[in-house]
């Protein structure tokens, strides 16, 4: 009788969690059906607006006659199944940024846009991967970010933050945090980074006089958040010297973001996610109020240094000023602006340390399978610094402006950001927004998340001779010759309104690197013997390439570049000669 009860009793409670199901499941089916219908409708548009008359002798197959603006799409699974094809190609944790370059390679015809279908894996996507096209929505006109960058970004960064801020809060305090990456005040900064480096040099000696096997961006990572640490906070993080709980949090952090369209869908379902994630942030929130605190407890009158930290506040005191609130320095700093603040202290320290770490590791790895540029670029240091290796740090601090005179290193960086860059540029699809091709084909946006894809326009034939060669001298050619690049076509810090603010320091920060270990150093990978130890499977790679980029926010190397390091010739006693 008591089971009897029981089962009534629980009756109704069936029949609501029935109820939330069907409802759910028909919502469901109907969002399928609507994305689904959207897609089918664009492929029967087909977009083609071909430009006429063709040159004499153009002739098109069939298929090339009814060219749509998307990969063949089914109307059950759109383009799902396609998506999962290529990704089962891929290593684990292959970044996603190739998806739109391997589609291109499979259906050549979609070399400059096209839309893929994946829902309920992640919205609707227009892949852009023309620079043209990417002009037209982040430098002519601007679509905002996605909010996928926000969900992304939240766990890092908090609240508010200079890259997800829209609006009149964007432009002001972009302009407040300006001359903190002016070029003429990062030359001020050359002193400490030459510090720094001269950490990881050491650190490199050790390395080099063991022979051992290492993971080179691991100790990259440490040295560019401690670089980024003097720039953002005038602080010394000595990450690479001794464990920092800020750092150790925010890489921490890093491992556990997501940004809401992934490729593996167990990443949905990570109940442990919002723990880690809540401690993290306390762990970083801690430590960097303390040293705001201190920076702010410590300012007499208006902060001279451009450090982000002390723009920041100077900005501050601005504000209560002109409010006419206080008589001189308050206090204490009102919670409010400690929150934001510090969501820009972490956003860059993220997004300082991250890529530049990546983009360093990839400058050492290809000058390694390149020997010819390598030995150029070592003359070109011999030149400007001389044949003292010793002396080269205290000649870069003393006087950083030689940095300036290498025209050379500058475009092996530059082809090796081409070759890997490290982000993507999503925006949110606009009504009435639509981007042209060059055969005049117009794209709607709406309901869409606008994909400008870096690795796409970098790797995309159409716009770049000998595409998948490295090849520094397209970067020095005259306009005009067959290398020399298309306009807008290099973008690893995006271009517009919206670039990276610290792409400069960037810059800075890789030539340094270089000028303090290029010339002592061989720097190798050992992917085969890591794969050995580790008991990997053969054939690891994207497109041929084992450093493939794997996903930790911005683009890495596998496995963080497992390598080994040897003194070059003559590098050991030129190092030590002075």
């Amino acid at each position: 009788m008591a089971a009897f009860d029981m089962s009534l009793g629980s009756r109704p409670v069936l029949q609501s969690v029935g109820a939330i199901i069907a409802v759910a499941t028909i919502a469901f089916l109907i969002k399928l059906y609507r994305v689904r219908q959207m897609f089918r409708t664009l492929q029967k548009q087909g977009l083609v607006s071909l430009k006429f008359p063709m040159p004499p002798g153009t002739s098109f197959t069939n298929q090339e006659r009814n060219l749509k603006p998307m990969p063949p799409h089914h109307p059950i699974f759109g383009h799902i199944i396609l998506s999962a094809k290529i990704i089962q190609g891929f290593p684990s944790y292959a970044h996603g940024n190739y998806l739109p370059n391997q589609i291109r390679r499979l259906y050549p015809h979609l070399d400059t846009a096209f839309y893929l279908d994946t829902w309920p894996f992640g919205p609707p996507v227009l892949a852009v991967i023309s620079p043209d096209m990417m002009y037209q929505f982040t430098q002519d006109r601007y679509l905002p970010k996605d909010a996928g960058m926000r969900h992304f970004l939240k766990p890092l960064t908090g609240k508010y933050d200079l890259v997800t801020l829209e609006g009149p809060i964007w432009k002001r305090w972009r302009a407040i945090f300006n001359p903190g990456f002016s070029a003429s005040h990062i030359m001020t900064l050359i002193p400490g980074m030459v510090e720094e480096v001269s950490v990881f040099r050491d650190i490199l000696r050790g390395h080099a006089e063991k022979g051992d096997l290492f993971c080179l961006e691991n100790l990259a990572l440490n040295l560019t958040i401690d670089i980024i640490g003097r720039v953002v906070m005038d602080h010394k993080f000595n990450s690479q010297l001794t464990y920092n709980d800020m750092t150790s949090a925010l890489r921490e952090q890093l491992r556990w973001c997501t940004y809401g369209i992934e490729m593996n869908p167990l990443e949905y379902f990570n109940v442990f996610r919002p723990f880690v994630h809540w401690y993290n942030t306390w762990r970083m929130d801690r430590y960097l109020a303390r040293e705001l605190d201190n920076r702010y407890d410590n300012i007499q009158g208006k902060a001279k240094s451009k450090s982000i930290i002390d723009l920041a506040l100077n900005s501050y005191l601005a504000e209560k000023e002109a409010d006419g609130k206080t008589n001189g320095k308050p206090n204490t700093i009102d919670t409010t602006f400690r929150d934001f603040a510090m969501s820009q202290v972490k956003l860059f320290i993220f997004a300082g340390h991250d890529t530049t770490s990546a983009g360093a590791t990839f400058v050492i790895h290809l000058l390694s399978k390149n020997p010819s540029v390598l030995v150029r670029l070592r003359e070109e240091h011999d030149s400007v610094f001389g044949l003292d290796l010793a002396a080269t740090a205290s000649l870069l601090s003393s006087k950083p402006q030689l940095l300036n005179q290498l025209p050379y290193t500058l475009a092996v960086i530059k082809e090796a950001l081409r070759f890997y860059p490290a982000v993507s540029a999503p925006r949110a699809g606009q009504p009435d927004f639509f981007v042209s091709d060059s055969d005049g084909r117009q794209f709607p946006t709406e309901h869409c998340l606008v994909w400008g894809n870096h690795y796409g326009v970098h790797h995309n034939p159409r716009f770049w001779a000998r595409v998948e060669e490295f090849l520094p001298e397209r970067w020095l050619v005259p306009e005009g010759d067959p290398l020399y690049p298309h306009k807008n076509a290099w973008r690893p810090f995006e271009r517009g309104p919206r670039n990276c603010i610290g792409q400069e320091l960037a810059l800075v920060e890789i030539k340094v690197i270089l000028a303090l270990t290029i010339r002592e150093f061989d720097i190798v990978d050992a992917y085969e013997e890591w794969d050995e130890r580790k008991g990997n499977p053969k054939g690891l790679n994207v497109n041929g390439e084992r450093a493939y980029m794997i996903i930790r926010g911005g683009g890495h190397p596998a496995d963080f570049y497992p390598c080994k390091v040897s003194f070059a010739e003559g590098g050991k006693a030129k190092a030590v000669s002075g």
